[in-house]
């Protein structure tokens, strides 16, 4: 678990709580922690000091990861030792903020001094400039106003002259502001630019493949119905029996990004979206004019990554009651079309009316379709690893036996998706993940049933998103201890667990 542990540091830099605490330091390769912790420990209070080294030779890499508790702390700091000597080393250190391996590899530091806060609607910029000079130099208040009615939005950014000063406004100034460091400009700006800029690019890509596609037949550039019709071409299958997908996304994303993004793919017809905001994730299921559009819609968007990390997943949409409802409707208006004519066709009627008989009695009884709803229902296509069937939740009120410890890279795949595949193993109590966290956690009534989940999906994915399942290493309840001395209740498990602690007590003592 330690080893676990040690390998994930850098992971967990992206949610450093509080924001910009833990600094990055470039020293002698000479220096050890004990070098390091004296000389930094006198500007507040440190978590951790992680100093890599290279695994095949074992020798320090010259760089050290310092975690403060608060964000002061690790500007203070910067501030202090940046290009200073320490004992033990005559070469001056260079210390800064320990950057992500999501962020952009630049100079810019602004986005260390520019706090965003909220205001009331009525407050002026001479009355957040008073406030927040009281914890350094203020360079500049902006409050942000409707272009229209020039009334003020509801925030305003402040921005001081040094990273310290930003980080006491940070951690000092009235709690009514909620202040957190404001992203800069043109990051904001990439990223919400980067879904319209991919898909211009994945559109220009396909016309350009028109393009070339018809010069080689025409010679010159071709309409809308010729570019649908180039496309389908590019598809070499035989016809497929579907001409609607269902999509999902986790975490969700705004119905326009999905349309758009589908929209490339010609002959969309409509866009049906749903979002589960308690479980993270959005569906759309999307119908195109003809086959070869929708199996050219799953060929090349399935798995689709967004630039901002969204996974989506593409499928088609099977669901025999789907297609009996649409196929239904149209009958319905066929019936209609037959009784408004002036001398309906009595056998075209019985002939619609036989049809739709037919069609409930296939969708809602036939064996074959409950058959295949249920394999929808047990389908285990989200997973890498094949899984049971689903077992019933035990009680929330039972008894934990075991914990398993969750990691998830990206990000945690939906609750219900978790639960799904948690559940399999029988004497599932509750899975729970935690928010802007890339880990959380399983409970089970049975160690049985923890063993095989571990065994099962470790190292599987769950909705392109990978995970690893591990033995949750916790102290022993109250309730274990007491338990114990029963000789009818022994979790040998757990008595391994205690020998380590007791043995790791006696050491001490």
């Amino acid at each position: 678990m330690n080893n676990w542990n040690q390998s994930m540091r850098n992971d967990d830099r992206n949610d450093d709580k509080p924001p910009y605490s833990r600094i990055f330091v470039v020293c002698s390769k000479q220096l050890r922690v004990e070098d390091l912790r004296p000389a930094f420990g006198v500007y507040g209070t440190i978590e951790d000091i992680h100093m890599p080294r290279d695994r095949n030779t074992g020798e320090s890499k010259g760089i050290a990861y310092i975690k403060y508790s608060k964000t002061s702390s690790a500007a203070t700091a910067i501030k202090e030792m940046h290009l200073k000597t320490i004992p033990n080393s005559n070469k001056p250190i260079r210390v800064m903020v320990a950057t992500n391996k999501n962020d952009s590899h630049n100079t810019n530091e602004e986005k260390y001094k520019r706090l965003f806060i909220k205001v009331h609607k009525e407050v002026t910029e001479s009355e957040l400039r008073q406030h927040f000079s009281e914890f350094g130099h203020v360079d500049t208040v902006h409050l942000q106003r409707d272009k229209l009615t020039d009334e003020c939005r509801g925030f305003a950014y402040v921005n001081y002259t040094t990273f310290l000063d930003a980080a006491r406004a940070f951690e000092e100034c009235d709690r009514k502001y909620k202040p957190i460091f404001a992203t800069p400009k043109e990051e904001l700006k990439r990223s919400r630019n980067s879904l319209e800029n991919l898909t211009e690019s994945f559109q220009s890509s396909n016309s350009s493949i028109i393009k070339d596609s018809y010069s080689d037949h025409y010679g010159h550039s071709r309409g809308e119905m010729h570019k649908r019709d180039s496309m389908t071409s590019l598809v070499k299958a035989k016809p497929h029996d579907y001409d609607t997908v269902c999509v999902t996304c986790s975490p969700q994303v705004p119905q326009k990004y999905i349309d758009r993004l589908f929209n490339i793919i010609p002959g969309m017809i409509s866009c049906k979206y749903s979002a589960d905001s308690f479980n993270g994730y959005c569906k759309a299921i999307i119908t195109y004019d003809d086959e070869k559009s929708a199996f050219h819609a799953v060929e090349r968007l399935n798995n689709f990554e967004f630039p901002s990390g969204e996974i989506i997943s593409v499928k088609p949409e099977n669901n025999p009651l789907s297609k009996a409802a649409n196929n239904l409707s149209n009958i319905v208006n066929s019936f209609k079309n037959a009784i408004d004519t002036a001398n309906p066709d009595l056998v075209q009627l019985a002939e619609a009316i036989a049809q739709a008989s037919t069609l409930i009695k296939a969708a809602t009884s036939g064996p074959s379709s409950m058959r295949e709803i249920k394999a929808e229902i047990h389908s285990t296509d989200f997973c890498s690893v094949h899984l049971p069937p689903p077992q019933p939740l035990a009680s929330n009120n039972s008894r934990v036996a075991q914990r398993c410890f969750l990691v998830f890279k990206p990000h945690p795949p939906p609750v219900a998706i978790l639960k799904d595949a948690f559940c399999r193993f029988g004497d599932l109590i509750d899975v729970s993940t935690f928010p802007n966290k890339t880990f959380g956690f399983a409970k089970y009534a049975s160690i049985r049933a923890a063993q095989e989940a571990i065994k099962t999906l470790h190292g599987a994915t769950l909705c392109d998103i990978r995970l690893k399942v591990l033995e949750a290493d916790e102290r022993p309840s109250k309730d274990d201890k007491i338990n114990a001395d029963d000789e009818n209740s022994v979790d040998h498990n757990t008595d391994r667990k205690r020998i380590k602690l007791h043995d790791g007590d006696s050491s001490m003592s």
